[in-house]
């Protein structure tokens, strides 16, 4: 069975809300200028700090730590409980580490495994796979453990024409989604067949059960994954999120100098 995943869980206080926009309730925080993070199903939040990668486990309790080194991760994805996938797009490089911070795999250098420009990485839930953005050959392909390849989809210069760079994709609930920006999400079954662009100014995706989550400035839209049509509600969140998670009913916001952990209450209408 498919392993439940971040965004995916517990969705009793957001399916209550439908319709409707809520307030985030802070219940916690954990300190630090953090640039990424990801949450696992188990809870256990991951973040990383310049060059070190931290397990947090209950809120500000530290339980691991890894030196990245010259490693400077631009996307951490925690979705898969045994491994956290590291992606560092200027170096092309991809490291995947277990729930105790140690590197399994070593180096993975994805110019090596045939990917002559990697612009982004996300882990597909098909085995050990995952998905690479080409961006040298604009192709979506698939890799194994073995770094060959599985499928790919090529041709993807007209999809992509824009000024800015895809800037976000992630494998959720049979879909592949492409962030992007000042355009929309490209969306794709999980062999990499297009679908369709949903028009979307959002900055940030996220996932929960079977909706597309959009992060603007103040607030976070959800978009039924039926048909893709209008957003079918909308939560408010804090100022100033660069990085969003919705998991086992709490919400996980990343601002300058702290992650924030809360949820939103039940609506009582």
């Amino acid at each position: 069975m498919r392993i439940l995943i971040i965004g995916w869980c517990i969705i009793g206080w957001f399916s209550s809300s439908f319709g409707q926009s809520s307030d985030f309730l802070k219940l916690d925080s954990i300190v630090g200028r953090y640039t990424e993070f990801s949450v696992d199903n188990f809870g256990r939040v991951y973040l990383c700090k310049n060059d070190v990668l931290s397990l947090h486990y209950k809120l500000n309790d530290t339980i691991y730590t890894a030196s990245l080194k010259s490693f400077r991760p631009r996307s951490l994805e925690s979705t898969k409980s045994f491994r956290t996938l590291v992606f560092d797009p200027d170096r092309s490089l991809v490291h995947f580490y277990d729930n105790t911070l140690t590197d399994i795999n070593g180096e993975i250098n994805l110019v090596n495994a045939g990917i002559q420009q990697p612009i982004l990485v996300c882990e597909s839930f098909a085995g050990n796979n995952f998905w690479v953005l080409d961006g040298g050959l604009m192709r979506l392909v698939k890799l194994n453990q073995d770094l060959s390849i599985v499928s790919q989809t090529e041709n993807l210069v007209t999809l992509f024409d824009s000024n800015q760079e895809p800037s976000q994709m992630l494998e959720q609930n049979d879909f592949l989604y492409i962030l992007l920006p000042e355009k929309g999400v490209a969306i794709f079954d999980v062999f990499g067949t297009f679908i369709k662009i949903y028009p979307t100014q959002a900055k940030r995706i996220g996932v929960l059960n079977n909706y597309l989550l959009l992060l603007h400035d103040d607030r976070v839209e959800a978009i039924d994954n039926n048909g893709f049509r209008a957003s079918s509600f909308t939560y408010a969140v804090p100022a100033g999120v660069k990085r969003f998670i919705f998991s086992n009913n709490k919400a996980y916001f990343l601002v300058d100098d702290k992650l924030l952990i809360g949820k939103y209450p039940k609506s009582t209408n």
